[in-house]
């Protein structure tokens, strides 16, 4: 048994010799045969005998030849554009009124402060005026629009 697992190793060693060598050869053989340079001229003799000089339609398409109309067609395009009506309603706002509120923002947020401010010293009033018992309450009220009134104040 081993001597034939020896003899099949050296066949198969054999025909891998066989392959490679054949396949080396020929493709050393076509490439001799089929040079080609496209934007050099060799200078040595044996090159020159075994090169074909590649012509335009040896290159195939190039980016020229597929983008040459492109230009074309882009001002076709625009024109087509150009010549279409404007339409103003995609052209106005879709809220007329965003630059008002935005400018008026800040003075609405002083407002607001304000308008915060007087509730608290309304409700703090009523709270004094109904008895002691809720006068804590009115503290209580007093404490937090001190507190609000700080942070107006880092702001």
């Amino acid at each position: 048994m081993e001597k034939e697992a020896l003899n099949r190793k050296e066949r198969l060693a054999a025909l891998r010799k066989r392959k490679t060598g054949s396949e080396s050869n020929q493709a050393a053989e076509t490439a001799e045969k089929n040079l080609s340079f496209r934007s050099y001229t060799p200078t040595d003799e044996n090159l020159k005998q075994h090169t074909n000089v590649a012509t335009p339609s040896d290159i195939g398409e190039t980016v020229e030849s597929e983008t040459k109309d492109y230009t074309k067609k882009a001002l076709a395009a625009a024109a087509e554009q150009d010549k279409e009506e404007v339409d103003l309603f995609n052209l106005q706002p879709k809220k007329p009124n965003w630059d008002l509120k935005r400018d008026v923002q800040k003075k609405l947020d002083k407002l607001d402060r304000k308008t915060q401010r007087a509730i608290l010293e309304i409700i703090r009033e009523r709270l004094v005026n109904e008895g002691d018992k809720e006068g804590n309450l009115a503290d209580a009220v007093a404490n937090a629009e001190k507190q609000q009134k700080l942070d107006v104040e880092d702001d």
